[in-house]
């Protein structure tokens, strides 16, 4: 019984929890949005495509430049999400925890 109420705990604060990062990550992307570089995936494509035929110095010093800010958005990305998730499952552990000992 008390493994039982244990689990429906951790299965409600799931489900907040859940709900909380829906509504939070719009919020997210709009602040990641001033932080990130403007190059997308696609362009660089065209671009390697269409000029690295070419075999132009300078327009691979570019491609290599906007793929090299790419990966920066990715690292910056994975940095910010880690430090969310990480802070936030902290205090959803400590918030268990404190509920466990109360009901001992």
């Amino acid at each position: 019984m008390e493994q039982e109420r244990k689990e429906d705990i951790i299965d409600k604060i799931y489900c907040i929890r859940q709900e909380d990062i829906e509504a939070e990550s719009s919020k997210h992307r709009n602040e990641l949005k001033t932080k990130l570089n403007t190059v997308q995936l696609e362009e660089i494509k065209e671009e390697i495509e269409n000029k690295l035929v070419e075999k132009e110095s300078n327009d691979k010093k570019k491609i290599i430049q906007q793929i090299e800010k790419l990966i920066e958005n990715y690292e910056i990305q994975i940095s910010y999400y880690s430090e969310k998730n990480y802070k936030q499952g902290f205090k959803d552990g400590l918030r268990l925890y404190n509920q466990c000992i109360k009901e001992e």
